[in-house]
């Protein structure tokens, strides 16, 4: 599964860093992600967040999550979230709100690398269409250059 290792936690593990977890890339090399709160990193069992990253000049797939809300947090960079066709500029420091079920994608139209927190209101076994996209993914070394 795109090198994700469950391992539960016998302690509730409260601060997470993104080198406890597999860096994993898309197979196109056009994007990054990361699984930090799960119910295998830490037993979380309402929530599933991690770090995501759009290679500048790119754009991920238009992703739905019926029946959950997500949120962002945009921690690096600035670029476009569309959702549900309309399209919203966003930049270091904005938060964004994904309504239930709407259609989403990111576009990092700049020359610096799109970096976001993100979160889903879900627990992590409850995503099994993510968990099944990410299965193709393979890991990298946080911090390599995006491939040409």
């Amino acid at each position: 599964m795109g090198g994700l290792t469950p391992h539960m936690q016998t302690k509730t593990k409260v601060v997470h860093r993104i080198a406890d977890v597999p860096f994993l890339e898309s197979p196109d090399g056009a994007n990054r992600d990361s699984f930090l709160v799960t119910e295998l990193t830490c037993g979380s069992q309402q929530y599933t967040a991690g770090l995501y990253f759009v290679r500048p000049g790119e754009r991920n797939r238009a992703d739905r999550h019926p029946g959950q809300e997500e949120v962002y947090y945009i921690f690096e960079g600035s670029g476009t979230v569309t959702v549900d066709g309309e399209v919203h500029r966003i930049q270091a420091g904005d938060v964004v709100f994904i309504p239930d079920g709407t259609t989403h994608f990111l576009s990092n139209d700049t020359s610096k690398t799109l970096g976001l927190f993100w979160a889903i209101a879900a627990k992590w076994s409850d995503l099994k269409e993510i968990q099944s996209f990410i299965s193709t993914w393979h890991e990298v070394k946080i911090g390599s250059p995006w491939q040409s």
